[in-house]
């Protein structure tokens, strides 16, 4: 994302919020750590603000249906069957657009993609200006998804799914999120159109009381990798709060005792279809040091711990995130 200019911002804001952690920490200790979480957040928090506006835009075009029809930009193509702007052959400019078998109410479909046509110019600013977001879409309980970047819908979603049953779905609505704010799906799952593992911003979409959509923002593992932790010189990782590797880099990722990547990397295992998220918790490292360490950092919140590896005594700082429930580590061999 565009934040360099604000780098001098969060040198400024770490150098005065870095404190003393015990065990010999320093504010020095923590500035990269800091420096490299504060980013990161103002980066979440860029996201949040985008899919607030968005969802905005999105109210005001279902609100004003007998206006909206009538200026309504003209679809890419028809719906036939499920899929509408589909790969291959799609149109890069527009969303792909998929209609579940489940929903049977095809006239508010129609209407409803005619009303959402405008989303797409909206979707494709949103992904040039955020390169960590991999996709933007819309769900709706009438069984309609518009997503962008376009996909084979045919191919990659079955002609029947349920989208409520969806976590970037339900954990949207108002018994998971009665705030009616901008919510992030922490829980890493695989991407049903095929973009790998992932976690969502989603934020829904009221009208007169009623959910009329769920609209969310896609970040691949791979992406945080790329533009987070691959452009720190520091060997981090980020874990969720059930101890498992959300990003890191390969060298610190086996210091603690996971899977040997050697000649193999994070990024490719993430990306590939043996991947398995429970071999890359640490409460399940085989090493019982790691596991000590993974529930003092997780269940006891100490920030400064150490491992031995070799002969050797590995440093490890723990930042806990404050939009999501992660912990940056920092491994200073």
């Amino acid at each position: 994302m565009k934040v360099l200019s604000h780098t001098a911002i969060f040198v400024l804001i770490c150098f005065v919020s870095c404190q003393p952690s015990g065990n010999n920490a320093t504010k020095t200790d923590f500035f990269e750590i800091n420096t490299f979480v504060s980013l990161l957040e103002y980066d979440l928090g860029l996201l949040e603000e985008e899919i607030v506006k968005l969802g905005i835009i999105s109210q005001n075009l279902l609100e004003n249906p007998v206006e909206g029809l009538s200026n309504s930009p003209k679809s890419p193509s028809r719906l036939e069957g499920i899929s509408a702007n589909s790969e291959p052959g799609a149109d890069p400019e527009h969303s792909s657009l998929y209609f579940s078998t489940s929903g049977k109410d095809k006239e508010a479909v129609r209407q409803m993609i005619l009303l959402t046509n405008p989303l797409d110019e909206e979707f494709n600013g949103i992904i040039k200006k955020f390169p960590s977001v991999s996709q933007v879409y819309f769900n709706s309980n009438i069984q309609l998804n518009r997503l962008y970047p376009p996909y084979n819908v045919n191919e990659m979603l079955e002609p029947d799914l349920d989208l409520t049953s969806f976590n970037f779905y339900y954990e949207g609505d108002e018994k998971h999120n009665p705030a009616k704010g901008p919510v992030w799906v922490e829980e890493m799952y695989i991407d049903p159109v095929g973009r790998g593992w992932m976690v969502t911003l989603a934020h829904p979409v009221y009208i007169g009381g009623d959910l009329k959509m769920v609209l969310g923002f896609d970040i691949t593992l791979n992406d945080i990798i790329e533009n987070y932790v691959n452009k720190s010189a520091r060997e981090l990782i980020i874990v969720d709060g059930k101890g498992t590797v959300v990003a890191g880099k390969s060298k610190a990722i086996e210091a603690l005792a996971l899977p040997t990547l050697k000649n193999f990397t994070y990024t490719q295992t993430i990306t590939s279809d043996s991947y398995q998220k429970e071999d890359f918790n640490l409460f399940k490292s085989k090493d019982k040091n790691v596991r000590i360490i993974a529930d003092k950092i997780i269940n006891s919140g100490e920030q400064v711990l150490w491992l031995s590896e070799n002969k050797t005594k590995l440093k490890i700082l723990s930042k806990k995130m404050s939009k999501l429930d992660w912990y940056v580590l920092e491994i200073q061999f």
